[in-house]
């Protein structure tokens, strides 16, 4: 008995051995993200994903747990890969909806929703997302404020601009909006008043704006424009044509302006190209071109460049010029904004460099 006891204490007591996890990586990663545990859930899904990255069941639960971590960029690039590869895949493009929804981007939203539609992927939850865009949108406002400071050659006094401006979202299809502009040119001040108004359709949009000053010497006495945008079949891709006809002072302006924008890597590039028909005061038919970009690499600041050989009128006066612009913008908050833009302008009888500092704030 003695001999069996010294026996006993001399053998270590052997553990059982652990029993591994046998459930995959997504099964795993499913229990972890109901129960709450994002972070955890979104290593699992990524492990996943670095050995399959073609699994779009696993790329779209790590795009979930993105939005739960408010990683609505992230979530956003996941959600339009999964789209892009799985077209079919009805919870993707609820999910993209909502954190487009989430993002404030009504109509980036509006245009998911569309396409899921127009594939017959039929969906619970896109009615009830309809009602939500739409109570986001009802009553919202923006306001706006953009002063100018430009500096001439030739020793020509300066130019000055201050233009307030309200937006007012009415529904999730129409809006409108105005804005008053102050000018001070070659020691001379003009005043104007524009409104306009843009209703989206199942193709895309329209829009109209008038406008016009009293006693006005280079800002237009009166105008109009008609415009409206088509979506493509390419995806990112909207074609759109604008018709503006200005009396001023020294005669009638009209410019068609057809132009083509492309959206691309989710949302964070854009790239724009305008064919710029201008026929002048004099009736003379002048032509010329403009492109500019936009460049997003997260939601809290974008770049924006901009180039231009083309006539203009803004004065009253159309003249060729050619320009380049480049542009900072920082969003302070989810509801305000700020851009300062630098432009330079190259014109037959002198140049002019533009500083211009805009605000931006939602209610």
């Amino acid at each position: 008995m003695i001999e069996l006891a010294l026996l006993d204490q001399a053998v270590p007591t052997l553990q059982a051995p652990e029993v591994p996890d046998q459930r995959s990586l997504y099964e795993r990663g499913v229990e972890a993200r109901l129960a709450g545990r994002f972070p955890e859930a979104l290593e699992l899904f990524e492990t996943q994903l670095a050995l399959k990255p073609e699994d779009v069941d696993s790329r779209l639960n790590a795009a979930l747990c993105l939005i739960a971590l408010e990683r609505l960029d992230d979530a956003e690039r996941e959600l339009e890969r999964v789209i892009d590869e799985a077209p079919d895949y009805a919870d993707a493009y609820t999910a993209l909806a909502r954190v487009r929804t989430f993002k404030g981007e009504t109509e980036g939203a509006h245009e998911v929703i569309d396409a899921a539609e127009s594939l017959s992927l039929d969906h619970s939850d896109h009615a009830a997302l309809r009602q939500q865009l739409s109570n986001q949108a009802s009553n919202s406002l923006k306001a706006s404020l953009i002063i100018t400071h430009s500096t001439l050659t030739q020793n020509l006094p300066d130019w000055v601009s201050v233009s307030p401006g309200l937006a007012w979202q009415m529904s999730d299809t129409i809006s409108v909006d105005t804005s008053l502009l102050y000018a001070e040119r070659f020691n001379n001040s003009n005043t104007s008043v524009r409104v306009g108004a843009a209703k989206r359709t199942g193709f895309g949009y329209v829009r109209m704006e008038v406008g016009g000053g009293a006693n006005t010497t280079f800002l237009p006495r009166n105008t109009l424009l008609l415009g409206a945008g088509a979506r493509t079949p390419a995806k990112g891709l909207e074609l759109s044509a604008d018709v503006r006809t200005s009396e001023y002072e020294s005669g009638r302006v009209t410019s068609v302006v057809p132009h083509a924008l492309y959206t691309f890597m989710g949302g964070s590039v854009e790239a724009g190209a305008y064919y710029i028909n201008v026929w002048d005061e004099n009736d003379q038919h002048r032509s010329g071109y403009r492109l500019r970009s936009t460049l997003r690499p997260t939601r809290q600041w974008a770049l924006h460049g901009d180039y231009a050989d083309a006539p203009e009128s803004s004065d009253g006066i159309t003249v060729d010029v050619r320009s380049v612009a480049a542009g900072l913008e920082v969003r302070m908050s989810e509801a305000g904004a700020i851009r300062l833009t630098v432009a330079k302008e190259l014109r037959n009888a002198y140049d002019r460099t533009d500083v211009s500092l805009a605000l931006v704030r939602s209610f």
